[in-house]
């Protein structure tokens, strides 16, 4: 037979570039491949090739196709004893069908087949589920075990002559082996990139009702029992799974790394590499390098759904924020790889459509497909306290990237963010005692406010980075195609708002430069628009919330309130590169914000619920303090401790009755009783200045101690109570937290409200008696009465009361019938 002659195709190098995008001539593109290209993880262009370009698929496919082999094993066994228990068509109609192929019947409706497949396998190791459990329909929709109709059918189908499936299933799910195990969590690994499962979802969603319920995940087996998870939205099904196999099998970790190894395996190769150095993790033989508390966080933070970390503390933080700057990093570098090769695609195109200019259509149908950003570059927002806790979240940065890294004006940035030079002192002696009180007030204030620690609280500054960038002997940089091998990471430190990808900054200085309260900001004009490098933010993240608690919370609240709005300069702005949800001012819907702290507070907890609004669901992580862990046991002094619960109805309310509790019931027994050397320990600024106007109506003999006092004036007045020249002294946590003073001559302590930090009630009532020797005792009566502690609490301060006497005496404290609870030390 002879053989077809060959089509000629058109001359010319631009006739046949377009004779091919309109496949008139050229390779024959399958729809059917086509199709499937679409799925193929970090590509945004059609493959017309037969090799493989992503060096994963041929491990993919081989992944795929033992776990469909585990699947056609299994649906066989299924098959053969539904034909011997003629009662389980109502058990079959409740599940989803998993076809031999390993793709479940509802990926036709969009959901992902690799979830699907690691859902059905969490389903089928955990065991059957009870009828107070919930069950999947097949429409995918959680049905409520509640339904006296469905509740009845399954308990038919699963119990009786008929219905021994479960006891025949539950030996099934016995023999699923290690093997088994393994397949079905590479299968999951395969999944779709994160990335592109939450920014290219459809619009739809943002309309869609978000559930608001709250669902506690168990972690005991792989955390501390004290450790609390909630979960909201999407999140709770994914966790549930792990939480029914945490009951009933030893395999929690494995469960665990299902979740995090898909994520995981589409983080950026450039940090992946250097991910086992900067994590410092014991044990290397890890399938995914995490630690336990890494495992519990990752799925959620990966997802971008919002996630607060109250339980940070000086064990476990390093953890924490290793983890976030590997997500907040691989997130900017994904996505600046995203636009950098749809901007070369467009380009290709605009060059292949001749002389007049004119964009050729691609041969993808989605029109959607080339937004792929936001109003504005910057993507990230990170606010922190300190320039020190700045660099040492850039040098995180930095180290994550390892040798890739290319660092612009990293002098300059080390020289104003970084550790302050030693004080030169030649006398020995002072230098002595120096380093004996900066001792005592422990570690965690000198990493802070040390004498070497950077504590300004006024900076912000910006951060790009540039992918594939060529590193070169003579340190010129110049951008390189993604297939280099010699590519790196330009990091550029102080760089314009706009031209940046993070910017980090502490709430104040972002609140003066969105206010235009910057002195560099003269221009009136341009004050009004310098909010718009905000409008684009995908991730915000709230580092160290407990310290800015501490300085002021309302800037933060001011900063939030600024992120996702509408630009008010649309000059520069790209629309038909902006995503859909920006266009419709539901930014926030698409943003994660992640907050970290050491402790919960009705203030946090206040911003968190009113400022976390991803479609993707919330989690909450807190710590339970248990009574042997509460810090009323660090109390060394003898003293009884009595604790008074004011009643209160609202929040709102709370200041008001707590001071008219203090001055018609505390403060007319400690002037009756002419009771010296009194401090009075106030948390709140606000609350000092209402008590110090009322006893300077009243006439009474006090001094302060305050954040805001000069030196001369804390140290005089210092010396006047220890001398009992002053009855009073009232003492603000805020000048406790900023500078921990030792006060001497306390013979008795009120505490006007519970400190936040739970560290400060031990510290404050062992300074009982301090400096008492000292005292001149022959004109007054200071040790005639006895030591006394006083603390005064509302039923809304259960938080701060909760980790001064641990979660169970709480729970009787606030709701008990009593109104006062003695402690003796």
């Amino acid at each position: 037979m002879a053989k077809p002659a060959k089509k000629k195709g058109p001359k010319g190098k631009k006739a046949r570039a377009k004779a091919k995008l309109d496949k008139v001539w050229g390779e024959h593109v399958d729809e059917e491949a086509r199709q499937q290209s679409k799925y193929r993880l970090g590509k945004s262009k059609h493959r017309v090739q037969t090799t493989d370009v992503d060096p994963l698929a041929k491990t993919r496919r081989g992944v795929a196709s033992s776990f469909d082999h585990f699947l056609h094993r299994k649906q066989q066994l299924y098959e053969q004893k539904r034909l011997i228990n003629n009662g389980y068509g109502a058990r079959e109609r409740s599940l989803s069908i998993v076809d031999t192929d390993g793709s479940s019947s509802d990926e036709s409706m969009g959901e992902d087949p690799s979830d699907n497949s690691l859902n059905h396998f969490l389903q089928r190791i955990s065991g059957p589920q009870s009828s107070s459990e919930m069950t999947v329909s097949n429409n995918g929709e959680d049905e409520s075990s509640n339904n006296d109709e469905t509740q009845s059918e399954s308990e038919e189908s699963l119990s009786g002559g008929e219905g021994s499936i479960a006891a025949e299933s539950s030996g099934e799910d016995d023999s699923v082996d290690e093997r088994d195990m393994q397949d079905a969590l590479q299968s999951h690994a395969a999944g779709r990139d994160p990335y592109d499962k939450h920014f290219n979802e459809p619009f739809d969603r943002a309309n869609e009702a978000i559930g608001k319920k709250s669902r506690r995940i168990s972690t005991a087996s792989m955390l501390s029992s004290s450790i609390d998870m909630q979960a909201t939205g999407s999140l709770i099904e994914i966790l549930e799974n792990v939480e029914s196999i945490e009951k009933k099998r030893s395999k929690t970790r494995k469960a665990w790394e299902a979740l995090s190894l898909g994520p995981y395996q589409h983080v950026r190769q450039v940090l992946t590499r250097n991910w086992a150095g900067v994590n410092h993790l014991k044990d290397n033989k890890l399938s995914v390098p995490f630690s336990p508390l890494q495992l519990a966080l990752y799925p959620a933070i990966s997802s971008y759904a919002d996630v607060m970390i109250s339980s940070v503390t000086r064990r476990n933080r390093n953890d924490v924020a290793n983890l976030l700057s590997l997500h907040i990093i691989n997130h900017v570098l994904t996505s600046r790889s995203r636009v950098h090769r749809h901007n070369l695609r467009i380009k290709e195109l605009t060059k292949g459509s001749g002389e007049t200019g004119q964009v050729i259509e691609d041969d993808d149908d989605d029109e959607n497909k080339w937004r792929d950003q936001g109003y504005t570059r910057p993507k990230v927002l990170v606010l922190l306290p300190t320039r020190g806790t700045c660099h040492e979240f850039v040098k995180r940065i930095t180290a994550s990237l390892g040798d890739s890294a290319i660092v612009d004006n990293e002098e300059r940035f080390d020289a104003e963010y970084g550790p302050l030079d030693p004080i030169d002192d030649d006398d020995s002696t002072g230098n002595a005692r120096r380093n004996v009180v900066l001792r005592q007030k422990g570690p965690e204030w000198n990493e802070l406010f040390g004498d070497d620690a950077n504590s300004d609280d006024d900076f912000k500054i910006g951060l790009a980075l540039t992918p594939h960038v060529a590193k070169s002997a003579d340190k010129k940089k110049k951008k390189v195609d993604s297939g280099s091998g010699a590519s790196g990471v330009k990091v550029k430190l102080f760089a314009d708002f706009f031209h940046s990808d993070i910017i980090l900054a502490s709430p104040i200085g972002l609140k003066m430069a969105i206010s235009g309260g910057d002195e560099d900001d003269d221009d009136e004009e341009e004050a009004d628009t310098n909010a718009d490098f905000l409008s684009s933010i995908e991730i915000c993240f709230v580092s160290s919330s407990d310290v800015m608690l501490m300085q002021n919370w309302d800037h933060v609240n001011g900063v939030l309130e600024s992120l996702n709005q509408q630009p008010k300069n649309i000059a520069d702005i790209d629309f038909s590169r902006v995503r859909n949800y920006f266009l419709e001012g539901k930014g926030a819907n698409w943003r994660q914000l992640i907050v970290t702290s050491q402790f919960s507070d009705p203030h946090i907890l206040s911003t968190f619920r009113r400022h976390a609004l991803s479609i993707e669901g919330q989690l909450k992580m807190r710590r339970k303090t248990s009574v042997e862990d509460a810090s009323v046991c660090d109390v060394m002094v003898r003293v009884k401790q009595v604790f008074q619960r004011v009643p209160c109805i609202s929040v709102s309310e709370a200041g008001s009755n707590r001071l008219r509790y203090f001055s018609e019931s505390i403060l007319p027994k400690l002037t009756r009783l002419k009771q010296k050397h009194t401090l009075i320990y106030i948390p709140s600024y606000f609350d000092f200045v209402a008590v110090r106007n009322m006893m300077l109506k009243r006439e009474m003999d006090f001094v302060s101690v305050t954040e805001y006092a000069r030196v001369s004036e804390v140290s005089r007045g210092r010396a006047r109570f220890l001398q009992g020249r002053k009855q009073f002294m009232l003492y603000t946590g805020r000048a406790h937290y900023f500078m921990r003073h030792s006060i001497k001559g306390i013979r008795h302590l009120v505490f006007f409200g519970l400190p936040e930090h739970a560290a400060f009630y031990p510290s404050v009532v062992n300074m009982l008696n301090d400096g008492m020797s000292e005292t001149s005792t022959e004109d007054d009566d200071a040790t005639r009465l006895p030591l006394s502690c006083l603390s005064l609490y509302t039923k809304f301060d259960a938080h701060q009361l909760e980790r001064i006497v641990g979660a169970s005496h709480t729970e009787r404290m606030i709701k008990g019938d009593k109104s006062s609870f003695l402690f003796c030390s």
